[in-house]
């Protein structure tokens, strides 16, 4: 039986220093997929983990209830990644009504994947929506990440940018929408026409419900369907 992140916490508070090192082992995969979507690969990514799970080691008893824990662990990655950013003179505050840049995302090998090759298809199209994610403001793109990526419900997504649940969901409205237009007309057509997201979303629902420690990052290739589906439904 799969011991969940939140059973890990509970046990960790209670000094189990064996469970805390299984916890950060379940987390890390996601966190440095968000330090890396927020500044790219970096010789500081390894700093920003370390500094991040050393302070929510030191503040384990904030925790409560242990549902705060994604969205405590993700407000601390996006704080680090600003300091970072600042440091490089690279930060700049984006609004959520700054216009995308008006560019047409198109991977032609997409469109001629044979349909048997279902899991290559669907990364194809992955990396199509990715790309055309990273032309959009930058805190559409923050909550599209956390909603679609990380699989933060609308409340932790609120916690984790410290905003509220009705700006998160007009973030979200305004990416995916922006994303329609960003990526090739063919690509949404499949993406909107196909029973595949929706079947895998069942599964990534009951993912988002229990915060297993099963999955990591190799994992992705499966969860390609669920991600590009998240980012336009």
């Amino acid at each position: 039986m799969l011991t969940t992140e939140h059973e890990l916490l509970q046990q960790a508070q209670q000094g189990n220093y064996d469970a805390f090192a299984d916890l950060q082992a379940a987390l890390e995969p996601a966190t440095r997929r968000f330090i890396r979507r927020l500044i790219g690969y970096a010789d500081s990514e390894d700093d920003i983990v370390q500094t991040v799970f050393f302070a929510l080691y030191r503040h384990l008893d904030r925790i409560d209830p242990v549902e705060k824990l994604r969205p405590y662990v993700f407000r601390m990655i996006r704080n680090k990644c600003y300091d970072e950013l600042r440091a490089r003179g690279k930060f700049q505050q984006v609004s959520m009504e700054d216009e995308a840049t008006e560019m047409i995302v198109s991977y032609t090998s997409a469109a001629n994947i044979p349909e048997t090759e279902e899991v290559a298809h669907w990364l194809l199209l992955q990396l199509e929506v990715r790309e055309a994610m990273e032309k959009l403001p930058e805190l559409q793109r923050q909550t599209l990440i956390l909603y679609a990526e990380e699989d933060l419900t609308y409340a932790e997504i609120a916690q984790a940018m410290n905003t509220n649940v009705g700006t998160v969901k007009s973030r979200l409205h305004h990416a995916k929408t922006t994303l329609k237009r960003l990526v090739r007309p063919e690509t949404v057509a499949e993406i909107e026409g196909t029973t595949y997201p929706h079947a895998l979303n069942e599964v990534n629902q009951t993912r988002r419900e229990t915060h297993g420690t099963g999955a990591n990052e190799e994992s992705q290739p499966v969860n390609a369907g669920i991600q590009i589906a998240e980012s336009f439904y």
